[in-house]
């Protein structure tokens, strides 16, 4: 009598659907919906997470990118003067919004803000010439970031 195996999926993800979830979370910092644009389940980007050191710290910048997007936008709103002619219908769905960007950046705050730095040690001493060439680069690949998604919509 021999036993059936049962075939167990593959949940690594593939270079594809790496660059779709790290795009996307850079985008939103929500992991499922940036798991669900990649085509593949939480659990597999999860996974993926503790297996693999590199895609680790992708998923780290990505979601601190994603956290500052955020918090940026929510600071737009804020800063928006109300209008009396607005719909309670567009009031209520900025109102969702707001909750949903509020849990996320309260979901992330410890990853991005208050995490021990395990993942990416600092270096001891970085001269100013160095952090400003460290900026430059991070604005530069948030800048294509945004580029690319304004291109594939």
């Amino acid at each position: 009598m021999t036993k059936d195996k049962i075939s167990v999926p593959d949940t690594r993800l593939n270079a594809r659907t790496r660059r779709l979830f790290l795009n996307h979370l850079a985008e939103t910092a929500n992991v499922a919906a940036s798991a669900r644009a990649a085509g593949v389940g939480s659990s597999a980007v999860y996974a993926e997470r503790r297996r693999s050191a590199g895609f680790r710290d992708d998923w780290a910048r990505a979601l601190g990118e994603g956290y500052a997007r955020l918090e940026t936008d929510l600071l737009a709103e804020a800063l928006l003067a109300a209008n009396g002619k607005t719909a309670d219908a567009t009031l209520k769905a900025r109102a969702q919004k707001h909750r949903l960007a509020i849990a996320l950046l309260s979901a992330h705050r410890a990853a991005v803000k208050g995490a021990p730095a395990a993942a990416t040690p600092a270096p001891a001493s970085t001269d100013l010439p160095t952090l400003k060439a460290q900026l430059i680069l991070k604005l530069t690949q948030m800048r294509e970031r945004a580029e690319r998604a304004n291109d594939a919509a």
